[in-house]
């Protein structure tokens, strides 16, 4: 169903892949829009071993595209930097396809928002988790299962 990458020797191992997921910055979601079109954007996340999980507003282009097609890709870029050199760049990147869906359990939505406080706030966790516990009906999460994960480096192995 996923075609193999064609540049094997700049594959990159399993736990690398596993580790940019869980420590990456942010990612790109693409989807197809309503209208057929490819639509990405750049969003924060996180990730447990099966899943990337987004947050969002309840309503706007993504939540429709998902809505019409639940298929998407997920793309993680590491470290990068240009080579002017070698007219090249050296980078490290993870690509996951799967199938998005939404997390209606106020419960489980809460723990997730949580996460991302965690990640991204850490040293106001307390305000956080406080804030998240009275706006998180205003938020939608996306989970994303993940069917399959590559990545791709110039960097050393």
């Amino acid at each position: 169903m996923f075609r193999p990458m064609r540049k094997t020797k700049k594959e990159m191992p399993l736990e690398r892949i596993e580790k940019l997921i869980s420590e990456g910055e942010y990612g790109v979601l693409a989807v197809i829009d309503t209208n057929g079109y490819p639509y990405s954007i750049p969003v924060n996340y996180v990730a447990d071993a099966k899943n990337i999980y987004i947050h969002c507003a309840t309503e706007g282009m993504k939540i429709d595209a998902i809505l019409a097609n639940d298929k998407v890709s997920f793309t993680i870029v590491g470290r990068h930097s240009v080579v002017a050199k070698r007219f090249s760049s050296d980078f490290e990147s993870v690509v996951c396809f799967g199938k998005a869906r939404f997390i209606d359990d106020e419960v489980e939505k809460l723990e997730i928002l949580k996460s991302f406080i965690v990640k991204y706030a850490p040293d106001f966790q307390e305000s956080g988790f406080k804030y998240a516990s009275t706006d998180h009906m205003k938020t939608s999460i996306i989970a994303i299962e993940i069917e399959h994960k590559t990545g791709k480096t110039t960097l050393d192995l």
